[in-house]
């Protein structure tokens, strides 16, 4: 084990039936789960089934494993925080998790940090343990512990002889006590003179921290043993004996002691000077980071001026290693950006370029001239921040958020054509897609001779700059693959599945190549967003219906004519395995003959889709006829990367989800339609509110509104019992001359 930055580490390798990794993860005795994991750890584990079930797990140390049956979620900002702030002292394993009670409490455990190690040992039998201290011949001293909560408790006693009770724990570095426990005897700062176990004086060795202890003992609670006691007392546990035994390993360090104790005393004074006088004195002290952090909080709690947080930013500055100066000062921009404190962004940001050639993190000085560009536009200094924009673009020339504060540049300058283009960059990036989409539909009408804002327009901007597929030919009907029916192709997926590498984007170009190999001659294309992992602005109530329906459990699946199902999650490099298997599958559908044949006749007119569809054919039990309309192309930029949207269905034209029943008069029946463009765009942000009142999540209200000029007409008919689709047909509405 080692001790990092205040906290237990311990490395070992964990592996599941598919894959092995090296980690490095924390100790947490007092923390009641047995093994926590990042998300992104536990995926390359594959760490759950497809459908959710726990995979077990096995812990690799040098001499033994340890079985896990399950893990659970940790912590993930602290793990990437800390593995941002301490790569070096972690080595090439990044720290992914936490090894809490439930894991070591089968056996004895015996901290030994003097050493550098942790050992599990079988615990002893079962026995009565002792009814008080019990010093060996060593010096050593065995305690009885109690169990409370799942947490080991050690007996002490306080200097004038009260009792109380210390849990044991490896979570936190310092050796608390409960802060209220302090305050009654006079001690806000935690200095109270003496806290015993058996013969040791756990004051001799550590300045006891003053925080709420939220847990409760029958003897009172004293408060949490830490990572500075540990470092010089070896403590062996034994849960099924109750007992502890403790022995003095490494001596006293009384300048740590007092360099702790100062800053205890600083904080509880509650004022700026004791924390400037600590900083001071103690330069390079454990605590001083903490303290410098606090010192610019109570500065702006108590109002101060420009000069004094700028001093305070400075010392936060100066508490940070060399090489990760930048770094800090990006995060304490990020966070007070946030909090609307503006004279803290700028002082940290001017630190930031001061020393962003020395960060370990290359990358964070061109995010700090993109957060001061930013904020300096908010406060009317265009020029500079201008300035510091264009550097920021220059390490950076992929991020959304500096394109897109470039472009709030140039269109407050009036340089619109810039502004344009810079805002066309952001709209492929999902950090910056929602924002930079209305961006465009301000600037584009400001252009003097640009061509209506599209889908079109867009998609060719951005060619080049984001994946896509296609089909190296076009389908054409022969002997071998005969064209006896119109095929209909339903895509299920969600923006946010995945990443740019993995997840809906592979599905997404599969769909794409499929597209651009059918007329709609032969195959109809829709594609249904479904509100999981989390709901996105294209989510309707007609793909929560038809799901149901045909029982899609999955939320990126392709399904043929209501029955056969073909892949839809992939990796972006698998899309042309998708597109071929789903193209085998369209074919064979292709074959199947069918009885009904549809007439669709649409127009836009005045803001509103009207017509007719005409749907010819037996007369069956169980049938349902269903007429969509759809977008050909919708711009959403979300997590998975897809920035363009295929076929999107927008909603049923028939008033309901599952379609009309299906009712011919001599073997014809008529859909008629007619409803406006704002009325369907209503629909939909309608539904967006019913799935954030479900507790589903909120997704941003843009992209409701269907572009005329990309609105398609789809029929269907299928059997409401099964789903399986008999017919479909797609046509595009005319349209008026100037929308041509």
């Amino acid at each position: 084990m080692q001790v990092v930055a205040g906290r237990l580490i311990v490395s070992c390798d964990i592996s599941s039936p598919t894959n092995r990794l090296p980690v490095n993860l924390l100790v947490e005795y007092e923390g009641l789960h047995g093994l926590q994991l990042h998300n992104r750890a536990a995926a390359g584990l594959r760490a759950e089934t497809a459908d959710g079930q726990a995979v077990p797990l096995t812990l690799h140390f040098p001499d033994f494993d340890l079985s896990v049956p399950r893990r659970e979620l940790g912590d993930e900002d602290l793990y990437e925080d800390f593995t941002k702030y301490h790569s070096i002292e972690l080595g090439e394993n990044a720290l992914v998790g936490s090894i809490g009670a439930e894991l070591l409490e089968p056996w004895k455990v015996t901290f030994d940090l003097a050493a550098g190690r942790l050992d599990l040992a079988p615990p002893g039998s079962a026995q009565a343990p002792p009814s008080g201290p019990v010093i060996d011949g060593d010096g050593s001293v065995t305690v009885p512990i109690s169990l409370i909560n799942d947490r080991a408790w050690l007996s002490v006693r306080f200097g004038d002889g009260s009792p109380g009770a210390m849990a044991i724990g490896t979570g936190l570095y310092d050796t608390l006590i409960d802060r209220v426990v302090a305050e009654q005897r006079g001690a806000p700062a935690g200095d109270i003179g003496a806290l015993r176990v058996g013969n040791i004086d756990l004051c001799e060795y550590v300045a006891l921290r003053p925080e709420d202890v939220v847990e409760v003992h029958p003897d009172g609670v004293a408060g949490v043993l830490g990572i500075n006691a540990l470092e010089h007392l070896k403590v062996e546990v034994d849960r099924v004996r109750r007992t502890a035994r403790i022995e003095r390993t490494a001596p006293a360090v009384p300048a740590s002691i007092e360099a702790d104790r100062a800053f205890f005393r600083a904080r509880a004074a509650e004022e700026t000077g004791p924390l400037i006088a600590f900083l001071n004195e103690f330069e390079g002290a454990r605590l001083a980071p903490e303290a410098a952090k606090l010192l610019l909080d109570l500065t702006l709690d108590f109002g101060g001026d420009g000069d004094e947080i700028a001093a305070a930013v400075k010392w936060i500055f100066e508490t940070t290693p060399e090489d990760l100066r930048t770094t800090r000062m990006l995060d304490l921009m990020v966070e007070m950006s946030d909090l609307g404190e503006d004279e803290v962004v700028l002082a940290a940001g001017a630190l930031g370029v001061e020393s962003g050639r020395d960060d370990r993190y290359p990358n964070a000085v061109h995010e700090v001239h993109g957060r001061l560009g930013r904020t300096l536009i908010e406060r009317g200094e265009r020029r500079d921040a201008w300035r510091h924009l264009l550097s920021a673009a220059f390490g950076l020339p992929e991020d959304g958020r500096i394109n897109y504060d470039l472009g709030r540049f140039y269109e407050l300058e009036g340089r619109n054509q810039r502004a344009f283009s810079r805002y066309v960059q952001a709209v492929i990036r999902p950090e910056t897609g929602a924002e930079a989409i209305e961006a465009l539909g301000r600037v584009q009408p400001l252009l003097e001779d640009g061509e209506a804002l599209s889908v079109d327009t867009i998609e060719r901007m951005i060619a080049g700059k984001v994946r896509n597929f296609g089909a190296a030919s076009r389908f054409e009907p022969d002997l071998e693959h005969p064209a006896q029916r119109t095929v209909l192709c339903e895509y299920f997926t969600n923006a946010y599945l995945g990443d740019e590498t993995a997840g809906a984007i592979g599905g997404a170009l599969g769909n794409e190549g499929l597209i651009s190999h059918f007329d709609p001659e032969y195959v109809v294309f829709l594609s249904h967003h479904l509100p999981s992992p989390q709901p996105d602005p294209l989510c309707t109530s007609l793909a929560r219906a038809r799901a149901e329906l045909l029982g899609v459990g999955d939320p990126v699946v392709h399904v043929f004519d209501g029955g056969v199902r073909g892949p839809g999650a992939a990796r972006w490099r698998q899309a042309e395995a998708v597109y071929q298997s789903c193209r085998e599958l369209a074919l064979a559908r292709l074959t199947q003959p069918t009885d009904f044949r549809f007439e669709i006749g649409a127009e836009v007119l005045d803001g509103r889709l009207r017509g007719t569809v005409t749907v010819t054919g037996p007369e069956l039990d169980d049938l349902v006829v269903q007429v969509v309309v759809a977008e050909k192309g919708v711009l959403f930029p979300g997590k998975s990367t897809v920035v363009v949207h295929r076929c999107v269905a927008r909603a049923a034209l028939t008033g309901d989800d599952l379609g009309l029943p299906f009712t011919p008069e001599g073997g014809v029946m008529d859909v008629d339609f007619d409803v406006s463009f704002d009325e369907l765009a209503q629909r939909q942000e309608d539904f967006l509110e019913q799935l954030e009142a479900e507790g589903l999540g909120s997704a941003t209200p843009i992209s409701t509104q269907i572009d005329p000029r990309q609105a398609r007409v789809v029929a269907f008919v299928f059997r409401r019992s099964s789903g399986a689709v008999l017919g479909a047909a797609q046509a595009e509405p005319s349209l008026p001359e100037e929308l041509r």
